[in-house]
């Protein structure tokens, strides 16, 4: 017998006795599966969540097959499209999904529930623009509705709000912050206690993109708005303390990227940044969004590499690459190597020490050891670019990289080379 059918097995065994009835019930046993064998796990990994997944689809499928969606009460349909979420089982939703949508005497509240389960349950499929414009069709539906569909609403764009964020696709950021935003505007106290940090979170994506289009004075309003007008918000202040030190930077002189080993120059390098207009990028082996920002960076370096612009990349070790594990410094180094020449991007590249574990004190905080690097540029998230002037100040942030971005970074490196 396989490990995997055994685990299935063991999972399968673990589950309630008693068949649930209902597709809530099954989606609630689907997921009260994974947090049952997600808190007994000695060690988190990749092989050990994929196993407890593949549990979770099993159990989901067996559950399922007792319906039917063509005489299931239209009541249920929502949940049953959840239920096939889980299962991954995407043309049956599809077909829950065209039966609710098709009907006439469906309640308002049960369409608003069906069209918000279409939004989540789609998510899970590959992304592609047809995807997300048939989603973006299911929330503009949910918004014509009428009634008091508040929650229902507020889920479906901070679900869509949060693909975007780490897609990195500024006009569906945009979208749905501004919508959170000005939605906001009307919240009761308790509704500003429920759904306030969903509200701080949209301010912040949209900062993001705003500082990403050089539009630095804005991001600056949408931060302040968010410290000013949701401080009551339990850890508002946490949320946005690191966005509003990193655009605080801008304007500021940029500090040396300084590093034990480096990739195309010789190691204890420091890299001084005045001198040169430099796009400095913080990366990753293993981050896809960091991978997509490659060929719009080549192509920026190749067009003005000759006239004074460079492109300076910073990572750290993380003791592995790819399905490897447990790599000395020197392996990995070597991957880093193969891995940034196979992209094209010959060009000088910071590689810190892997990072020390958190560490317990007496008082059970944990202190959490920085990137040198990263702490000095106010890094929160990957890929984050800084194009810094000749006299080494920072002009602009951009975290995330979308490709429609390529146009306003090459005007503005274009317009940095003509400056003194």
């Amino acid at each position: 017998m396989s490990l995997l059918l055994s685990f299935l097995l063991l999972g399968l065994a673990q589950a309630p006795t008693a068949q649930p009835t209902t597709p809530a019930a099954c989606v609630k046993a689907a997921r009260d599966f994974v947090q049952s064998e997600q808190r007994v796990l000695k060690q988190i990994t990749g092989d050990a969540i994929r196993k407890i997944e593949a549990g979770k689809v099993a159990l989901a499928q067996k559950c399922a097959v007792q319906f039917n969606v063509a005489t299931i009460a239209e009541a249920d349909l929502a949940q049953l499209i959840a239920l096939y979420g889980e299962a991954e089982q995407p043309a049956h939703a599809k077909a829950a999904l065209d039966r609710a949508l098709g009907s006439k005497t469906l309640p308002v509240n049960v369409r608003a529930d069906v069209l918000a389960q279409a939004v989540l349950t789609g998510l899970r499929e590959p992304k592609s623009q047809e995807r997300n414009a048939r989603l973006e069709g299911y929330v503009d539906q949910l918004d014509r509705l009428k009634g008091d569909l508040l929650e229902t609403q507020l889920s479906a764009h901070a679900r869509m709000n949060g693909f975007y964020r780490g897609d990195d696709i500024d006009d569906g950021i945009i979208k749905h912050s501004t919508w959170l935003i000005e939605r906001a505007k009307t919240f009761t106290p308790q509704q500003r206690t429920q759904y306030g940090s969903i509200i701080v979170s949209a301010h912040i994506n949209m900062a993001e993109v705003v500082a990403g289009r050089g539009d630095n004075a804005r991001t600056q309003q949408l931060l302040t708005a968010a410290k000013t007008n949701w401080s009551d918000v339990p850890n508002a202040d946490l949320m946005l303390a690191p966005a509003m030190a990193r655009y605080a930077l801008v304007g500021t002189l940029a500090a040396p990227i300084s590093a034990p080993r480096w990739l195309n120059a010789p190691p204890n390098t420091s890299i001084a940044m005045p001198g040169a207009v430099t796009l400095l990028e913080f990366t990753a082996h293993w981050c896809g969004p960091c991978k997509e920002s490659y060929p719009g960076v080549k192509r920026l370096l190749a067009k003005y590499g000759s006239r004074g612009f460079r492109v300076v990349l910073a990572t750290e070790l993380y003791g592995y690459f790819g399905t490897e594990r447990s790599l000395t410094a020197e392996v990995e180094v070597e991957r880093d190597r193969e891995y940034w020449a196979h992209e094209g991007l010959n060009v000088p590249v910071a590689v810190e020490d892997q990072r020390k574990a958190p560490v317990r004190g007496a008082d059970g905080k944990f202190t959490y050891f920085e990137n040198p690097n990263d702490k000095a540029y106010e890094v929160g998230g990957i890929p984050q670019i800084h194009i810094i002037d000749k006299q080494g100040r920072i002009r602009l942030i951009m975290v995330g990289y979308d490709d429609v971005n390529e146009a306003r970074l090459s005007k503005l490196i274009e317009q940095l080379l003509k400056e003194k």
